[in-house]
């Protein structure tokens, strides 16, 4: 059962799709570094103090709401993985096929569950509601039921939620369709459908999330009094506030926009897009038309890149800006990770390919941090709460730069996360993975990564 050389080994072994590990990779690595600035944010008094508006200044700052977003690559690559096994297996034709599959899905998050409950066991966690995570219905709970553990885990459950729903929708649009054009057509209908859903959910009165941010510590906005308390007291610091803002201006947000499925579907879908291109251009011999275009899509991924990292004064932006712009953004900035994506995959005779990024995107030194993602991702924000606390005096923003506090957490972070991961993978995760490879029968073992 255990073959640690082995495994060991494959961590460094690059994928057929080499460059879904350097997106993936990427993407991690954006997503501790949000983590690690909304953590030593706490320490900062909130607007209008100085020190604030010293923070106001840092690249932090500026670059925190385009970070935010790269969660939705992670979402757009699992939408893709799950679709081309659909596509190029007919995995799901049956239902006994659809159920394990659903099975499988299960056991590739579990093992990362069980780590990451060892370490809030280890380190101490307030109570909260840990089934939630372990049966994939976190993000359906109210947030004063979470625990700082696992706050990151909301989306894994989203994750598997979206693999029960989206193989029956892909099967039922691919059985009542017979071809790629009407498929291509009731995907993005359903992406319109979720920017019709956000602009009719969304509140710019209730939902002001350019005041919040300007203004207010993100983890005070939606954190219930009883973990500051605990974090107050378990790890002796004096936070930048001293009150939760109660009720939570968040949670009207947090509950009918950010965290149900039927608020973050899109890009998942976007990734089904995506995969349907690539099978497409797979079998295409277009070889010149499109170059325009390629840079034309490039050049606009750039602009939204920029826009994203520009500060705006809640009082420039008015309610309907402000809606609709709330309410497409996430499908923008998935397409955009979901072209580039593209151009690093599409054969080199596509018009669209980029020599370029495909080599960026499979540089070797992505592959191990990929392959762990899962593992570090789980794992980032619990380590980085018990760095950071239990050195308050060390990583205090009032006394250093926040950006160089960011980097060096994130450095740490990572290091550390990656050193729990790959023990926890070839002594528990590739090993369970080869006991359920036993369990099943034969023709059942194919699973979505």
């Amino acid at each position: 059962m255990w073959q640690l050389k082995n495994d060991f080994y494959s961590l460094f072994q690059k994928s057929k799709l080499a460059p879904i590990d350097g997106l993936r990779s990427i993407s991690c690595l954006t997503i501790i570094a949000v983590h690690m600035i909304t953590l030593l944010n706490l320490f900062i008094t909130p607007y209008p103090t100085h020190e604030w508006m010293i923070y106001m200044k840092t690249y932090s700052f500026r670059l925190l709401s385009l970070l935010g977003l790269t969660l939705e690559t992670f979402f757009v690559l699992s939408g893709f993985l799950l679709t081309l096994k659909c596509i190029e297996q007919n995995y799901f034709l049956t239902w006994k096929g659809y159920l394990f599959y659903i099975f499988r899905r299960a056991c590739r998050f579990w093992p990362g569950l069980l780590l990451i409950t060892i370490v809030m066991l280890v380190l101490g966690e307030p109570k909260g509601n840990w089934m939630s995570f372990w049966l994939f219905y976190q993000n359906q709970i109210d947030l004063k039921y979470w625990s700082p553990g696992y706050a990151a885990l909301w989306s894994v459950s989203l994750d598997m939620q979206i693999h029960i729903i989206l193989p029956i929708v892909l099967y039922i649009i691919l059985s009542s369709t017979s071809n790629y054009r009407r498929t291509y057509s009731v995907l993005y209908i359903l992406v319109i459908l979720s920017i019709i859903y956000s602009l009719v959910v969304f509140n710019p009165q209730t939902m002001n999330l350019t005041t919040l941010h300007y203004r207010y510590n993100t983890l005070a906005l939606f954190t219930p009094q009883r973990i500051l308390d605990w974090i107050a007291s378990k790890y002796n610091v004096t936070l930048g506030f001293e009150q939760a803002i109660e009720p939570s201006p968040m949670k009207p947000y947090m509950e009918t926009f950010y965290l149900p499925v039927i608020g973050r579907y899109s890009s998942f879908v976007i990734g089904s897009i995506l995969a349907f291109n690539f099978m497409n251009a797979k079998n295409s011999c277009v070889t010149s038309y499109g170059k325009m275009k390629k840079y034309l899509y490039l050049t606009l991924t750039s602009l939204l890149i920029f826009m994203l990292t520009q500060i705006v004064e809640p009082d420039e932006v008015n309610d309907v800006i402000l809606t609709i712009s709330l309410s497409i953004i996430r499908q923008l900035f998935a397409t955009s990770q979901a072209f580039i994506l593209f151009c690093a995959l599409c054969p080199s005779t596509h018009p669209y390919h980029s020599s370029l990024i495909r080599s960026f995107l499979s540089l070797r030194l992505w592959t191990p941090i990929a392959k762990l993602s899962y593992l570090v991702y789980i794992l980032h924000f619990r380590i980085g709460l018990e760095l950071i606390m239990s050195n308050s005096n060390l990583f205090n923003p009032k006394q250093t730069s926040i950006d160089c506090l960011t980097l060096i957490c994130l450095l740490l972070v990572l290091i550390i996360c990656l050193v729990l991961a790959v023990v926890w993978y070839i002594f528990v995760e590739k090993p369970f993975e080869r006991l359920i490879d036993k369990i099943l029968p034969k023709n059942e073992k194919t699973h979505t990564k």
